[in-house]
């Protein structure tokens, strides 16, 4: 059971509604680190249809995230990820520990997840997107976003670290912005 909800989960994580979040940012102050070298924050809504072989319904996310890498390498920001799936509905909170932008409007984060009702990826686990600013106006493309990953401090540092772009499958149009900042 838990491998059948996991691969459309891990797929089409974000597709769940986001609540703006009042915690303050986590990490070192931007007085101990200087201003901001890279940022970037945003988010949307969107459907993620799954291949038809899976026979699944499509999966409703929302994410909100701002994020900020400093001089010194380190990150700071928060991010708030929902996903609707059948009778699920799961909500994750996370500081950001990791930013990276690569091609000047794309943006790998994650972070250390502080809040979570999902028993498969608990507080104290890591979760990662990639996003990518298309502009701004109406002759613009749709900002894309991916769904989320999830795994260990390492595989976040390698996800934000590798320069590979989004998989296809996992990158959708989102009805929202993201604004990537270098």
């Amino acid at each position: 059971m838990i491998a059948h909800r996991t691969v459309p989960f891990a797929v089409a994580l974000s597709l769940m509604a986001c609540s703006a979040s009042t915690d303050a940012p986590t990490g070192p102050s931007v007085a101990t680190v200087g201003a901001p070298v890279a940022s970037a924050s945003g988010g949307g809504h969107w459907f993620l249809v799954l291949p038809p072989e899976f026979g699944l319904p499509p999966i409703e996310q929302v994410l909100g995230f701002t994020a900020r890498k400093h001089a010194d390498g380190s990150a700071d920001g928060q991010i708030e990820y929902q996903q609707r799936f059948l009778d699920f509905h799961l909500r994750f909170q996370a500081s950001v520990t990791c930013l990276n932008i690569y091609d000047g409007n794309r943006v790998k984060y994650g972070g250390l997840i502080t809040s979570s009702n999902d028993p498969d990826f608990p507080a104290g686990g890591h979760i990662w997107f990639q996003g990518i600013d298309n502009g701004e106006g109406g002759s613009s493309p749709a900002d894309q976003s991916t769904g989320s990953g999830f795994g260990d401090e390492a595989a976040n540092e390698a996800f934000c670290n590798s320069p590979n772009p989004p998989n296809p499958i996992v990158l959708a149009e989102i009805d929202g912005d993201i604004q990537v900042q270098e």
